[in-house]
């Protein structure tokens, strides 16, 4: 997980031959992720919301959420 760009809470990762780009927000209620996946410049699995188990999470326990879910979505071939 690297940081992208210039704004907080967004970050990246290469997932075998996929980019993931996660966003991490600070809300109301505590922290949301979203997750999306590329390959090259295409979009293959458009933004989703990830649901956060923990109470409290911190923004980068968020952010493992968000990379969790986008490889399970991988890792079952949806994105291929």
């Amino acid at each position: 997980m690297e940081p992208k760009g210039l704004d907080m809470g967004d970050y990246q990762e290469r997932y075998q031959d996929y980019d993931i780009e996660v966003a991490v927000e600070q809300v109301l209620t505590g922290v949301k992720a979203h997750f999306r996946v590329l390959r090259g410049s295409a979009v293959v699995v458009d933004w989703r919301l990830v649901h956060i188990d923990s109470l409290w999470p911190t923004e980068h326990a968020a952010a493992e959420a968000g990379f969790r879910a986008a490889r399970e979505v991988i890792d079952a071939g949806v994105a291929g």
